[in-house]
This record gives C-alpha cells, sequence and structure tokens, in this order.
C-alpha cells in the first residue's frame, strides 16, 4: 500500500479553491477568465482579486530578442577578439595563455586579435630621457670627470655634473628584437638610460674643461652619435636628438674659471679701449695736420693780401702825386708864378692845415698906430 494510503483521490492543498471556482492561471494573467475591461475586479474565495488584463505581448518580441542576442555577441566579440591601440603607439601581439608574441608590429586603430591575445604596447612618436635635478627628469645629472688639462696635466680633469636631455625612437621592424632582448616598454626604457647614461660620462672625459663652455655644441655632437651607435647596437632603438641643459663644475673650479674669465674680458676690454685711443689720437694728429695748413694758407693769404694793399697804395700815392705836379704845373702856368712864389704857396698851404692860430709875417716895415686907431 501507499504510504499516502490506497485512496486515489489526490489531497486538496491547504488553501486552494475548491475545484471549479477558481479559474486556470494562463486564464487569469491573460483576463480570458476574469472580468471584463471596464469592470471592477471581481473577489474570488477568501478575500483574492482577479488579476488585471496584461497589456503588450504583440508580434515584436521575436525581432526584441534577436536584437538583444546579436548586441551582446557583437559586444563579446569586441571585448575577447579585438583590442585598440592609440595613434602613436606600436603593439606586438601576445598569446597570454603560450606567451607567444607575433613578429610583426602593428601601429595605432582597431585590430582584430582573437580571444586570449592582447598587445604589448611601445610609443611610435619620440621618447625623452632627462638627466637632471627635475622631479620629473628619468636620472639624476651624470656625474663624471673631464680630460686632463694640457695646462695642468697632474690634475687628471675636473669633477663635473653634466645635465642633458635625450629623445630616441624605437623603429617598428625591430621592435620584436626588442621585447625578445629587453622585455616590456618600461624595461627597456631603463635599459636605456643606464646605456645613454654610461656614454655621456666616457665621452665627456675626452674633452678638457674648457672646452665645455667654448665647443659645447662640438661635444653634443660627439655624444650623440656614440648614444645613437650604442643604443642601436644595444637596445635596437635610434637616437635622434640631444642637448645639453647644464654644466657644473666644483666650486672652487667654478671661481677659478670665472676669475680667468673676468680677466680675460676685461684683456679684451682693455684691448679695445687702446685700439679706441689710437683712433682718437689719430684723429688729434689729424687735426693738428689740418690746422697747420690752414695757418699756413690763411698766412700765404695775408701776406699776399698786405703785399697787394702795399702794391695798392702805392700806385695810389704816385697817381695822386702825379696828379697833384701835373695840376700845380697847370695852376703855375695859369697863374704865372714863379718858383719861389709856388714854394711860398706850398708853405702858406702846409701852414693852414695845422689848426690853431697862426702869425704870417710879412716883409716890410711896420707903421706906428694913432691914438684913434688904438681906441
Amino acid at each position: 500500500s501507499s504510504h499516502f494510503g490506497s485512496s486515489s483521490k489526490v489531497p486538496r492543498r491547504i488553501g486552494a479553491l475548491p475545484s471549479g471556482t477558481v479559474p486556470p492561471m494562463r486564464t487569469s494573467l491573460l483576463g480570458g477568465g476574469g472580468p471584463s475591461d471596464g469592470e471592477r475586479p471581481a473577489v474570488g474565495l477568501r478575500g483574492r482579486r482577479w488579476l488585471p488584463r496584461l497589456r503588450g505581448g504583440s508580434g515584436d518580441d521575436g525581432c526584441s530578442f534577436c536584437a538583444g542576442v546579436l548586441c551582446a555577441m557583437v559586444f563579446a566579440f569586441a571585448l575577447f577578439f579585438m583590442s585598440v591601440l592609440e595613434p602613436n603607439e606600436y603593439g606586438l601581439l601576445r598569446n597570454s595563455i603560450s606567451g607567444v608574441v607575433h613578429v610583426d608590429a602593428v601601429r595605432g586603430g582597431l585590430h582584430v586579435t582573437g580571444p586570449f591575445k592582447s598587445f604589448v604596447t611601445f610609443p611610435a612618436a619620440l621618447v625623452t630621457l632627462q638627466f637632471s635635478a627635475s622631479p620629473k627628469a628619468d636620472r639624476a645629472a651624470v656625474v663624471t670627470r673631464t680630460g686632463a688639462d694640457p695646462q695642468d696635466p697632474d690634475s687628471g680633469g675636473q669633477p663635473i655634473k653634466i645635465s642633458c636631455a635625450l629623445q630616441f625612437q624605437f623603429i617598428k621592424e625591430t621592435l620584436n628584437e626588442v621585447y625578445y632582448s629587453l622585455g616590456t616598454y618600461e624595461a627597456a626604457k631603463q635599459r636605456y638610460v643606464l646605456l645613454s647614461a654610461n656614454v655621456v660620462g666616457n665621452t665627456a672625459q675626452d674633452f678638457i674643461p674648457t672646452d665645455f663652455w667654448m665647443r659645447r655644441d662640438v661635444i653634443a655632437s660627439q655624444m650623440l652619435y656614440e648614444i645613437n651607435r650604442t643604443l642601436w647596437r644595444s637596445g635596437r632603438v635610434m637616437a635622434k636628438h640631444f642637448e645639453i641643459l647644464r654644466v657644473d663644475f666644483a666650486d672652487s673650479y667654478e671661481q677659478t674659471i670665472t676669475q680667468i674669465q673676468v680677466a680675460e674680458q676685461q684683456k679684451v676690454v682693455n684691448e679695445y679701449d687702446q685700439q679706441v685711443q689710437t683712433v682718437v689720437q689719430s684723429i688729434e694728429v689729424m687735426r693738428s695736420e689740418n690746422n697747420a695748413t690752414i695757418a699756413n694758407i690763411s698766412a700765404g693769404a695775408s701776406a699776399t693780401s698786405k703785399e697787394i694793399c702795399a702794391r695798392a697804395r702805392r700806385d695810389a700815392f704816385n697817381l695822386k702825386q702825379g696828379m697833384k705836379a701835373e695840376k700845380y704845373a697847370q695852376l703855375r702856368n695859369r697863374l704865372g708864378l714863379t718858383t719861389d712864389q709856388m714854394g711860398e704857396f706850398f708853405r702858406i698851404q702846409v701852414l693852414q692845415q695845422n689848426r690853431g692860430k697862426m702869425v704870417v709875417g710879412v716883409p716890410g716895415q711896420a707903421e706906428p698906430m694913432s691914438p684913434k686907431q688904438e681906441l
């Protein structure tokens, strides 16, 4: 016998309504056995209400479902089968499970990679390495020594601190070699920093101290050449630009070279001052020569002028005397004067030219005056 007894009647669920009083669930949900539209829902047994009829459920349900499934598939495909690179990035395709890296590198964009694959990225633009005391620098300034000064061969060079900057670029065709030799971009960058610093320190020893302020461009060109050769041989990248930002010597040497440079500049200033004085003296000499020439010309002109004036006065005097002689001769002839009379005439004329009273004696006896004449 059965555990529940031999009765074939199924026991009624507690709280269930009698058969025939409650419509099926489908009918209740779709509103087949419930109240009609506009009517109040009927209340069943035990205070239960009929559910209202649901709206929607038209024939577009299948299209919406397909569109959702398609979007989910596209999203899953993009998530697991595609990878994105920045415009200025190179990428080496790497299998995340096996670790195998594809040989050919690709540049920025959207790429189909497949599942469990991603890119190992490297920058495609120029990368800057800075060696200085700046907080953003990749390393502190390079500390090294210069070459021995020929004027002081026993010194062994001077301690020096070089602040500089370098720009290098990855080559697309050699990225796989970079990855196999040095690993990721960060690991390769640290290797390049170390190699570049060593080259800067070694190259600085080929130049004497004065070259660092007299031939700095030559030093920078030589360092760029050596860095490019080293990075290409050991890291498969190319150095494009190099610049020396600052050079620091020891304080005592800085003061010494400053004093030397000041003395040399003062020497140059004195030389230019001497040249100026030479020009000034030359101007004074030329001025003196010109004044002497002017004085000579003026003296010659004055002498010539005086000579001309003397000759003119002489000629005028001669003309005047000749004219007087001629006129006096005419006067004598017209008046019929003798030579003595003419002489007396000239004497009286000379005396008349003097100012003041003049008494002229006349030959003959003076007659006495009468008392009436005296009164």
